[in-house]
């Protein structure tokens, strides 16, 4: 597979977690946890069976800035 599709189904992924009624910090895959990690310092988070869990409104938030100015780390689609 090309490295575009891997990068298209990668980021297709993350919108479609978007819909979903709850959205975990382990739903979202070890590639993009650092910027989204990095993002979320200060916000207040839920916890719920044990697992992070993130608020609609900042996950879309930050799906905006992704789409704005990208990620803050390189992210390598070749692994």
């Amino acid at each position: 597979m090309n490295t575009l599709s891997i990068i298209s189904e990668s980021i297709g992924y993350l919108q479609k977690l978007s819909v979903r009624s709850e959205i975990f910090l382990d739903d979202v895959p070890k590639e993009f946890k650092p910027d989204l990690q990095n993002y979320i310092v200060g916000e207040t988070l839920g916890l719920r069976n044990e697992k992070i869990l993130i608020g609609h409104n900042l996950y879309k938030k930050w799906l905006a800035k992704i789409r704005s100015r990208g990620f803050d780390y390189e992210i390598d689609f070749n692994k």
